[in-house]
């Protein structure tokens, strides 16, 4: 079966050239972007090089590249997900969708076939809705589009950043929010 599933990944820094990716999260949602029954995929992802950390997104996002699984016991992992629940497809739904797609698929590039490329990006949907905008007011509707700034100003309930878990549910809750937005007009 195909699903939509909230992603979110944090990283060792955001050069995919030299940084790895050290959490994932994948999180099951329905068709109208609201989580679904299927148990969510988590995983802590040791780095290989942590001495290409980056210093200020180790401070950002509070993990230790030493602690978690390796990649193949991850891969594993995630494979035995996918076959556990009848899972063949998944069409990501994230904020700045390209960034974690681009770690993913470095990570395991085997799984670039699971994913669709036809995924939802709330990030740019927040752009198109800004656009429509400036076209009708001569104003952005959003000033900022980080996944913080558009949950205030979607009125996101939820304090918790920079963890793969809670900003994947926090990037379907935006997605929903933007498109029940070009819906009310």
């Amino acid at each position: 079966m195909e699903i939509f599933a909230a992603i979110d990944i944090e990283t060792t820094g955001l050069d995919f050239s030299k940084c790895e990716m050290i959490e994932l999260a994948i999180v099951p949602l329905n068709r109208d972007f609201t989580v679904s029954a299927v148990p969510e995929f988590m995983a802590r992802i040791k780095a290989e090089h942590p001495e290409t950390a980056e210093e200020q997104a180790m401070q950002v996002n509070r993990l230790n590249p030493a602690d978690g699984d390796s990649r193949a016991k991850t891969l594993a992992n995630f494979l035995f997900w996918l076959t556990d629940n009848g899972i063949e497809r998944i069409v990501p739904v994230a904020q700045n969708l390209e960034f974690d797609m681009r770690f993913i698929t470095q990570t395991f590039p085997s799984l670039s076939k699971v994913f669709s490329r036809h995924g939802r990006d709330s990030m740019r949907l927040a752009l198109a809705v800004n656009d429509i905008c400036f076209r009708e007011t001569g104003e952005p509707k959003f000033p900022k589009v980080s996944l913080q700034s558009l949950k205030e100003a979607l009125n996101v309930i939820g304090d918790v950043q920079h963890n793969a878990f809670e900003d994947a549910k926090d990037a379907a809750i935006v997605y929903r929010r933007l498109l029940e937005q070009l819906t009310q007009r």
